[in-house]
């Protein structure tokens, strides 16, 4: 079913009177925590300035260390940071099986760290942790070359006031509606022909003005699964692109996946946008504002405050400059003081300076800064890295979890998709095809810093079980118990399981591991070589023994032959 342009603007009026509900909210926490992205409600001129309601940098530098962190630690550009596996257990132990997901998986990494994808997501935590406490990443495939092969990926970011969005039955969200300021010259040159007549003329006659071009991207009704309906109108989502100001239709089409990653940092029950830790932080934040305001107005009182001059006392102008001459009238016997002196302004800077520290203390706390930020000290050990990783992974448990749901889940399949679509992945093996080949169930699997420092856990629990059955064994043997009946209890241990978990958790290539068939071979084969080393080993033996007792056998048989009478002495 073609799209509704009356239809789809009438939803764009519903959803935007609903998004200007929090736009006053998300204005004062931009002007406050990330005053770059402070054009929500109030428009900025280009090169206008943008802290000239700002006292104080805390919550700007809390904000961004906490969305530099997510990203390093989560989200990594410059190592793997997501690996791939197969729902069915038995085959993530098929060598094929292995090689093919890793090889997919360093393909997909390597295809997002040839794109845009490490400033436009670290764009998207800013506004993850910032004024909307949700993000919105737009995921495309760029104009394939001309050989007709994966052209890349493409990400763009949309701050706050930029898009709606509203939620299935389930809570996740289905819609999105962007918008973007493009000129006429700009309209003119993606879609040709297209915008309207005032868009035209505009491209010839102004090409700088600029119209809102919306684009919608929402559920199709009448989608059908169907192989015999298929094309760009049949797909999973509806596309549409349009101006807003001629009501003229640009584009439209459709996507197999949902294309915006709309995570949020944390949800209220009832809403739909996101709340993060600036919504928090707000009030601390302004309070910590104002009182450096007031303190910065305070602070000239206290170190040049006003005199107190008695009249004609001083000749001239009182001179407040460093090594100033001032003349004082003495006549009618009053002193010094009673004649010229500094007013006492009653300001306690000190006070100020106690409830500032106490404030962005408070407000460290919230981006939590202290657990994120490096030591002061040259290096820190394995096991402090360990813990730091471990904490953070504790406070923002829950975040991790949302994000890994409504991000890197859908980020992940649908850079795969794209991909599988282009023929930039390698063809799945036979086994899997079996399966249902590609579109067999792939579990997500992400191998960060923060992600793997989750797992570690299983290696301490490895190392201290290991060095409690080693130190058991040699008790036993202390005690007298049969060297072979000691070690016994390592029977117990799955040993080649725990060597391939721990390969894999400290991040060892599958194809540096051989696998299961190839390790039973290996086995097999050793097996057969030692016990044809045992067999000639018993043969050279017996032939030892044989040759040695040829002349015994001799003697005996030549006394048989004799009589049984033995040979005379010489």
């Amino acid at each position: 079913m073609a799209a509704n342009v009356a239809a789809i603007l009438k939803r764009r009026s519903e959803l935007r009177a609903e998004r200007d509900q929090y736009a006053s909210l998300w204005q004062e926490i931009a002007e406050h925590v990330i005053p770059h992205k402070s054009n929500i409600i109030r428009l900025l001129s280009p090169g206008e300035k943008q802290t000239r309601e700002l006292f104080d940098s805390t919550a700007i530098h809390g904000s961004e260390t906490l969305a530099a962190s997510i990203h390093g630690t989560l989200t990594p550009g410059t190592q793997p940071w997501l690996s791939l596996k197969v729902r069915q257990e038995e085959l993530n132990d098929n060598g094929e099986v292995k090689d093919w997901l890793e090889d997919c998986a360093r393909r997909i990494h390597a295809a997002l760290r040839q794109s845009n994808w490490t400033t436009s997501v670290h764009e998207m935590y800013l506004d993850l942790v910032g004024p909307a406490g949700m993000g919105c990443l737009f995921v495309e495939e760029k104009a394939p070359p001309a050989a007709g092969t994966f052209g890349g990926f493409r990400f763009s970011t949309h701050g706050p006031g930029e898009y709606t969005v509203s939620e299935d039955a389930e809570g996740r969200i289905d819609t999105v509606f962007r918008e973007m300021r493009l000129t006429a010259r700009a309209i003119a040159m993606k879609w040709p022909g297209k915008g309207g007549d005032k868009v035209q003329e505009a491209a010839r006659n102004k090409p700088e003005e600029r119209y809102t071009v919306l684009h919608a991207v929402y559920p199709r009704e009448d989608y059908s699964a169907s192989e015999k309906k298929r094309g760009s109108l049949n797909m999973a989502w509806a596309s549409c692109y349009l101006v807003v100001e001629t009501r003229a239709k640009l584009d439209e089409g459709g996507f197999p996946e949902h294309p915006f990653m709309t995570p949020r940092w944390a949800k209220t029950s009832g809403e739909v946008y996101g709340r993060g830790p600036s919504h928090t932080a707000l009030p601390d934040v302004k309070t910590l504002n104002k009182v450096k305001e007031f303190l910065l107005q305070a602070a000239p009182l206290a170190m040049f405050p006003p005199t107190l001059e008695a009249d004609d006392a001083v000749i001239g102008e009182p001179d407040l400059t460093p090594a100033g001459r001032n003349v004082v009238n003495t006549m009618g016997g009053r002193s010094i003081d009673e004649l010229f002196r500094f007013m006492q302004t009653g300001v306690k800077i000190d006070v100020s300076q106690i409830i500032i520290g106490d404030l962005r203390q408070s407000i460290r706390d919230m981006y939590f800064s202290h657990q994120l930020e490096l030591q002061d000290k040259p290096a820190m050990t394995a096991t402090e890295v360990q813990v730091r990783y471990e904490l953070m992974q504790r406070i923002l448990g829950p975040t991790l979890g949302r994000l890994e749901t409504e991000f890197l889940n859908p980020l992940v399949e649908r850079c795969f998709a794209l991909m599988a679509r282009a023929g930039a992945l390698l063809p799945a093996p036979d086994v899997l095809m079996q399966q249902g080949g590609e579109q067999a169930d792939l579990d997500i699997q992400y191998e960060g810093p923060l992600a793997r420092a989750q797992r570690t856990v299983e290696l301490t629990a490895q190392d201290r079980v290991l060095s409690f059955v080693a130190a058991l064994t040699q008790a036993m043997v202390a005690a007298g118990v049969p060297p072979t009946q000691a070690a016994a209890v390592w029977d117990v241990l799955k040993v080649d399981k725990w060597l391939r978990d721990r390969s894999e958790i400290t991040g060892i290539r599958a194809d540096s591991l051989n696998s299961v068939e190839e390790t039973t071979q290996i086995r097999s084969d050793r097996a057969q070589a030692e016990q044809q080393a045992a067999q000639m080993q018993q043969a050279q033996q017996m032939a030892e023994i044989a040759q040695k007792g040829a002349p015994m056998l001799k003697a005996l048989h030549e006394a048989s032959t004799n009589g049984g009478q033995q040979p005379e002495a010489a």
